[in-house]
C-alpha cells in the first residue's frame, strides 16, 4: 500500500487482532522468569529463561507492535545473564515492570474488540418503589433510555440485590416503614461493599426534606410530580460520572527503553499510550487514533520535534492538541526556541515520574475540555456539523485502507415545526435532547452521533453494514415513540425518520451523505416514523 508516497505494510494501517506474543506466550515467560528469581533457581534456570525470551523475541520481530518491543526490551535486559553476569536488584524490578507493560497492552487489546453483538451494555438501575403504578410507569420510561431496570418493594429485597450484583444506581421512595431514610442508605452502602449512587423520591420537597437527604448520604432528592427527563437527567449524571474515559496520549520517541519507560508511568496513572518511534508516521497515528497530548522527544533521526510540530501544526483538526517537548536540552534560549514553533510545554531529562505524570495528566485535561467545547454541540453534547462531518470522511478513508463494513445515516425528527409552534421553543429543545440522549445510550461506544442541524442528526455506524444499521436504528425508532414528552399543555409523543446509506457502494463521503439524505426524504414522503435503506426509494408527494 502505498501512502503520502511511501510504501506502507496493510497491517501497519490496519492492524490485525491477534498479536505476538499472546497472552499465554507471555504467561510462560513470565512464570519461567518468576522462577528463576526463587532461592532453588540455578544459573542454568536463569540462562533458560534469557533464552526463551530471546526467542520469543525474535517470534515477534516482524510485528511493529508496542507490545512486540516490550517483549524485545525484556530480552535485551536479560541478555547479560547469558554472559553468567547477575542481575541486579533495580534491574529486576525494571524488568517486572514491563512484564505488568506488557500484560496491560494486551487488556487494552481484548477491551478494544468490537463487541459480538449489537446489543450494548445496559446500565442496570434497580428502583425501589411501592406504589406499583408509578414503578410500573417509571420502569417503562426509564428502559426506553437504554437503561436495564429491576423493581422491587421492600428493602429488604433491595439489599438482597444489592448484595448480589452492584448495580450504576438505586432509586428509593424515602417513606420506608420502620425505618429512617439515613439508616437505610448506610445499609445500601455496606450491603454493595462501594458507595452506590442513590437517589431519593419523596412528597416533599421543601428545603428540611432536602437537607435530610443530603445527611443521609442522597446524591440526588426528587420531589413527586416530577418531570421524567429531570429525574433522566440526574440519572444519567450518577450512573455514567464513574465511566470517563482515560486520557489519550502518543509518545513520540525513537528509543524503546525510553518510550516503554515513559508508556509504563502513565498507563499506570490510568492513561492510554501510543508509542510512535518513527516520527514520520506520527500523521498516520493522529489520523487513526484520538490524542488528547503529544509527548515528544526533541532530537530524533529524520527530524526533530520542532520540525515535527510545526509540520502537526499545518493541520486545523490537531491545532487543540497539545504538544509537550521531552529532551535533555537545558538551555533556556533552546527551549523558548522550542515553544515558539507549536510546542506547549517543555520538560527536561531526567524528569521525575510523578512531575511527568502530573504534568501530562494537567496538559490533557485541559485541552481535553477545550476541545470538547469546540468539537460538540452545546445542546446535545454530540458532535456539531463539522466534527461529524470531518468524522465521516476520516471513516470513509479508513474503510479505503482497511475495508470492513460502513453505514452512514441521517435522521430527522418528524413534525418538529408543530411541537415548537403548539408548545414552545424550550419544550422543542428538550424534545432535541431526548432524542441525543437516547441515540448516545442505544449505540455502541464505537459509533459516532452527532447533530447535524435544527431537528437533524447524523450517525456513523462503524463495521455495520446498510442492513445492521437500519435494524438497529429501528429500535431506537421504536423506543424515542414511545417516550412521553412532557409540556404545561400536557404529554405528548414524537417520532423521527431516517435514511441509511452504505459504504460500498459509494466511495466519498459525500455520495454517501447525499444518499442518506434522499433516502430520509423518502422515508418523509413515505408517511414518516420509519427507517429507509437507500435501495427503499420512494416517490410520492413532497415532505
Amino acid at each position: 500500500m502505498i501512502v503520502d508516497g511511501e510504501e506502507r505494510r496493510e497491517d501497519e494501517l490496519c492492524p490485525s487482532r491477534e498479536l505476538c506474543p499472546s497472552r499465554e506466550q507471555l504467561r510462560e515467560l513470565q512464570v519461567l522468569w518468576q522462577t528463576g528469581q526463587g532461592p532453588d533457581a540455578t544459573d542454568e534456570m536463569r540462562q533458560q529463561v534469557a533464552l526463551h525470551a530471546e526467542r520469543l523475541a525474535r517470534e515477534c520481530a516482524g510485528d511493529e507492535t508496542e507490545l512486540a518491543e516490550v517483549v524485545a526490551v525484556i530480552a535485551m535486559m536479560l541478555a547479560p545473564v547469558l554472559m553468567d553476569k547477575r542481575l541486579t536488584p533495580e534491574a529486576r524490578a525494571l524488568i517486572d515492570e514491563y512484564f505488568a507493560t506488557a500484560f496491560a497492552l494486551l487488556d487494552d487489546e481484548a477491551a478494544n474488540d468490537p463487541p459480538g453483538d449489537w446489543a450494548p451494555t445496559r446500565p442496570l438501575i434497580y428502583i425501589l418503589e411501592p406504589d406499583a403504578a408509578l414503578a410500573h410507569d417509571l420502569t417503562q420510561q426509564v428502559e426506553h433510555f437504554g437503561y436495564e431496570v429491576t423493581v422491587v418493594v421492600t428493602f429488604k429485597a433491595l439489599l438482597a440485590l444489592v448484595a448480589r450484583q452492584t448495580p450504576r444506581a438505586v432509586i428509593m421512595d424515602v417513606h420506608l416503614r420502620g425505618m429512617e431514610t439515613a439508616l437505610a442508605a448506610e445499609q445500601l452502602h455496606a450491603a454493595a461493599g462501594q458507595n452506590v449512587p442513590l437517589l431519593l423520591l419523596s412528597d416533599h420537597g421543601d428545603v428540611a426534606s432536602r437537607l435530610q437527604a443530603v445527611r443521609a448520604g442522597a446524591d440526588a432528592y426528587m420531589a413527586k410530580p416530577f418531570d421524567l427527563h429531570d429525574l433522566i437527567d440526574q440519572l444519567d449524571r450518577l450512573a455514567w460520572q464513574r465511566t470517563r474515559e482515560p486520557l489519550q496520549v502518543v509518545i513520540v520517541e525513537d528509543s524503546v527503553t525510553q518510550a516503554t519507560y515513559y508508556s509504563a508511568l502513565l498507563r499506570k496513572a490510568g492513561m492510554v499510550t501510543t508509542v510512535v518511534r518513527d516520527p514520520l508516521r506520527l500523521l498516520d497515528v493522529l489520523h487513526e487514533k484520538a490524542a488528547d497530548l503529544i509527548l515528544m522527544d526533541m532530537y530524533m533521526p529524520g527530524c526533530d520535534g520542532q520540525e515535527l510540530a510545526k509540520v502537526v501544526r499545518q493541520f486545523s483538526r490537531y491545532a487543540s492538541i497539545p504538544i509537550v517537548y521531552l529532551s535533555g536540552e537545558t538551555e533556556i534560549k533552546r527551549q523558548l526556541d522550542a515553544l515558539s514553533r507549536g510546542g506547549d510545554d517543555f520538560l527536561t531529562k531526567p524528569i521525575d515520574p510523578v512531575h511527568l505524570i502530573r504534568s501530562v495528566a494537567i496538559r490533557a485535561e485541559r485541552a481535553r475540555s477545550l476541545r470538547t467545547f469546540m468539537l460538540t454541540d452545546t445542546l446535545t453534547g454530540l458532535l456539531n456539523h463539522t466534527r461529524i462531518k470531518e468524522q465521516l470522511q476520516s471513516e470513509v478513508a479508513r474503510y479505503a485502507r482497511c475495508g470492513g463494513k460502513l453505514a452512514f445515516a441521517m435522521l430527522d425528527i418528524d413534525h418538529f415545526k408543530s411541537v415548537n409552534d403548539t408548545h414552545g421553543h424550550s419544550v422543542g429543545d428538550r424534545v432535541i435532547k431526548t432524542l441525543a440522549r437516547v441515540l448516545q445510550q442505544r449505540l455502541r461506544a464505537t459509533d459516532y452521533v452527532g447533530r447535524y442541524g435544527g431537528e437533524e442528526f447524523a450517525v456513523i455506524m462503524v463495521d455495520a453494514d446498510v442492513d445492521e444499521a437500519v435494524e438497529i436504528l429501528d429500535q431506537v425508532r421504536a423506543s424515542f415513540e414511545s417516550i412521553r414528552q412532557f409540556a404545561p399543555d400536557g404529554g405528548f409523543r414524537v417520532t423521527f425518520s431516517g435514511g441509511v446509506a452504505g459504504v460500498p457502494p459509494h466511495g466519498n463521503a459525500t455520495a454517501v451523505t447525499y444518499a442518506a439524505d434522499q433516502a430520509l426524504y423518502a422515508a418523509k414522503r413515505a408517511g414518516r416514523n420509519r427507517i429507509l435503506r437507500e435501495n427503499d426509494l420512494v416517490t410520492g408527494s413532497g415532505v
